[in-house]
């Protein structure tokens, strides 16, 4: 009785949740699909996006530095004392207030290299903004076609483990025949039984882990949690062509954390080049207007005007610049080192990668060989027990490594396409 109520209960419980899997939104995506709504919605590539808008900015501003600049200065005071009562007394004018506007001209001329290089640093620091945008939509990518792959594989799983459930069941129906003419022992039946709990429960577990993988492409995508993704795809096995060799090579023509790694030593090297700016003078031209009384913009104002050349020239500043461009010096050497270690890193990760993928091509023939003779083992096995000449435990063993055999072939087909995939990432592709 209690045993029934709990059956119940779950089964209550099922329906629920099929009832709430009604209501979800279900769309169909191929892998294409997911990979342009990835790249379009994916919050990651929206803030690298950002941060090369703000490189772009930097640029322009140090571009902008290079130019003429005009300001104005003004002053509203009210003015007394000694000097101006004196002076007042030999003017008709009565000056109570005072008002002072200069209008100042600055154009550089001559920096040192500071303007030139800033920009130059500048100019690199876009570029590694955009490789690391490129950068991180390869990973996204990367990671969107893992998870439409994890959901194919999630599939097949499911598949397989419910056609082990459906087989089971039939056997069990056919044990329970035999018995009830006493041509095997109940033992017989109750194995059939736990060994279709076991495949009943492997079932769950495979369709829970492809529900999960529903979940986190749904996250990568940009759509609800709920969403239903329908695959229009499938796991195939393509021959990949290129060598080892022509890997790496590519990898190091392509990988843009590579390429952002060789961006930030130029940067460094230009950042080094302003700061020996400081050695030198700075020339700007400039020209100047004043013009200042009683009110504001009116004739009784006094105006005077400059022009000519500002030189500015650090001569001796204790050994300041020279620390500086010594701590550069040290920045651009650590730089060097972490190109030289993601070089390093490129092409160990093209060669476990490339590894891995042909790894994965050998166990696809070997598994697809072992589903076939397992399926004709199995299927000896089962008429043998309908003609009894063959025993309930063997049934159920050829059953069981008839299923190990296809999760095995579709493990192999999944590592080989995630391999794939992942030897495309690390070659920049």
């Amino acid at each position: 009785m209690k045993f029934k109520k709990v059956l119940s209960t779950l089964a209550f419980l099922i329906m629920s949740s099929s009832i709430a899997a009604a209501d979800s939104q279900i769309i169909s995506l191929s892998l294409d699909d997911s990979i342009t709504l990835a790249l379009n919605n994916n919050r990651s590539i929206e803030q690298s996006n950002e941060l090369k808008e703000n490189a772009k900015w930097i640029l322009s501003r140090m571009r902008r530095l290079t130019g003429p600049t005009l300001s104005w200065t003004a002053g509203a005071n009210r003015i007394g004392g000694e000097d101006y009562v004196n002076r007042r007394k030999s003017s008709s004018i009565n000056y109570n207030y005072s008002f002072d506007n200069n209008l100042r001209l600055n154009f550089p001329l001559y920096t040192g290299g500071r303007n030139e290089n800033n920009i130059d640093a500048a100019k690199s620091g876009l570029t590694q903004a955009e490789l690391n945008l490129e950068n991180t939509k390869q990973q996204i990518k990367l990671q969107t076609i893992t998870a439409y792959f994890d959901i194919l594989h999630y599939r097949d799983l499911m598949n397989t483990r419910q056609e082990a459930v459906n087989i089971l069941a039939e056997h069990l129906n056919q044990t329970e025949t035999k018995l009830k003419i006493g041509v095997v022992a109940r033992a017989d039946v109750l194995a059939s039984k736990v060994q279709l709990a076991n495949a009943q429960q492997n079932f769950i577990t495979a369709q829970n882990n492809y529900e999960n993988s529903i979940a986190t492409l749904d996250n990568l995508i940009g759509l609800s949690m709920d969403t239903i993704i329908e695959t229009t795809d499938d796991l195939h096995y393509q021959k990949y062509d290129l060598d080892l060799n022509n890997c790496i090579e590519i990898a190091l023509k392509n990988r843009p954390d590579f390429l952002a790694a060789t961006e930030a030593v130029k940067q460094a090297i230009s950042n080094q080049k302003v700061t020996k700016a400081n050695k030198k003078p700075q020339v700007n031209a400039t020209f100047s207007k004043t013009f200042n009384g009683e009110r504001i913009f009116d004739d009784d104002h006094n105006e005077n005007w400059s022009a000519g050349l500002s030189i500015t020239w650090n001569v001796f500043d204790n050994n300041v610049t020279n620390a500086q461009i010594n701590e550069s010096q040290a920045t651009i050497n650590r730089l060097k080192s972490i190109e030289l270690q993601t070089k390093e890193s490129i092409e160990l990760d093209v060669r476990k990668n490339f590894n891995t993928l042909f790894a994965a091509e050998k166990n696809i023939l070997t598994t697809a060989i072992a589903v076939t003779q397992a399926e004709e083992d199995f299927n000896i096995a089962k008429i043998k027990y309908n003609e009894g000449v063959g025993t309930n435990l063997e049934v159920m063993d050829a059953q069981e490594k008839l299923t190990e055999a296809k999760t095995n072939y579709y493990t192999a087909l999944y590592n080989y396409n995630v391999s794939k995939a992942n030897l495309d990432r690390s070659i920049g592709l």
